[in-house]
């Protein structure tokens, strides 16, 4: 791993573990640490079954956008992409640019033309950012309805709304022939050249396509509500119950503290992110710890070991 991910990685370690800090600190720790050890195994099963999903979710985006031109792809052969997408994207801080340049390449290598790739996964990075848009306004809601929403989480979430729109709105244009436009300088960004590449090369009539844009946006969406309902399982599994729409709430509001950092896998903000936005909505300080950590566990530590066998395979075929 190169000197500058291994760096890029200390600043969210360090969130991280005061984050753990102020739960053992200021909660009770005996009752944080009984919490870990007595998870029913119940809950986690229905933790890993609900994490499963959102790669099958992942999986259909992408088969729904290949198959928009009649291309036949098995759909066992693309869940393993979402992991190694994933863990490319956890190590290697470039704003899922990486992770893209990977998906590309290994569906090319499955016999799908580079351009139909790129719009497949274009496609699902619009969907996403719509999907995003949604929750942030229903988070919004959430808030409102249960008197929590302050000038302060009002900023929060309009400062990084508007740093994470630039993303689609690039994209948008870039779907519309302005590659052509993009500066020389621009292209020598590692990585980005490719994406310009595939991006001329994608078919308009699959990137244009409003039917599959909405049908991926769906399916995004149903992505982040298994996620949040991991979230509340974890709770569930503690012996602590908390309304699904805490749960929403929280886990959106994390998700979007961990995007505008462009830390790796989001660590650090994200779990301050979602156990302050858990306190905020009434829930104990030790619960929100402790299940947030399990959450993390099921989103991003336990898929990083098979997502790294995975990438690592992908970029062994790549270089035959």
């Amino acid at each position: 791993m190169p000197k500058w991910v291994r760096i890029a990685w200390l600043p969210g370690a360090i969130l991280l573990a005061a984050v753990i800090g102020v739960g053992v600190r200021y909660g009770e720790s005996q009752r944080f640490a009984e919490m870990l050890t007595r998870a029913e195994p119940i809950w986690l099963i229905v933790g890993v079954i609900l994490q499963l999903g959102t790669y099958f979710c992942t999986a259909v985006i992408l088969k729904l956008g290949i198959g928009r031109s009649g291309t036949p792809v098995r759909m066992r052969s693309l869940v393993p992409l979402g992991l190694a997408k994933l863990f490319i994207d956890q190590v290697v801080p470039t704003g899922g640019i990486a992770g893209t340049v990977l998906m590309i390449r290994a569906l090319e290598r499955r016999g799908v033309p580079v351009g139909l790739s790129t719009a497949a996964v274009v496609v699902g990075l619009l969907g996403f950012y719509l999907a995003y848009a949604l929750s942030v306004v229903i988070c919004l809601g959430i808030f409102w309805l249960r008197s929590n929403l302050s000038a302060v989480v009002l900023s929060v979430v309009t400062i990084v709304s508007l740093v994470t729109a630039v993303i689609p709105v690039t994209l948008l244009w870039l779907t519309r022939g302005g590659t052509r436009g993009v500066p020389h300088w621009i292209r020598r960004f590692p990585g980005l050249k490719p994406v310009l590449e595939a991006i001329e090369a994608a078919p308009a009539s699959t990137l244009h396509d409003r039917k599959l844009l909405l049908r991926s946006a769906a399916l995004q969406f149903a992505i982040i509500l298994l996620d949040a309902a991991t979230l509340r399982a974890m709770f569930l599994g503690l012996g602590v119950t908390i309304p699904a729409e805490v749960a929403f709430a929280s886990f959106v509001f994390a998700s979007i503290v961990a995007t505008v950092t462009l830390l790796p896998g989001g660590i650090g903000p994200f779990e301050a992110g979602s156990v302050g936005t858990l306190r905020l909505l009434g829930v104990p300080l030790e619960a929100s710890v402790a299940a947030t950590l399990l959450l993390r566990g099921f989103t991003l530590w336990l898929p990083m070991i098979p997502g790294l066998w995975l990438a690592r395979r992908e970029m062994v075929k790549e270089s035959k």
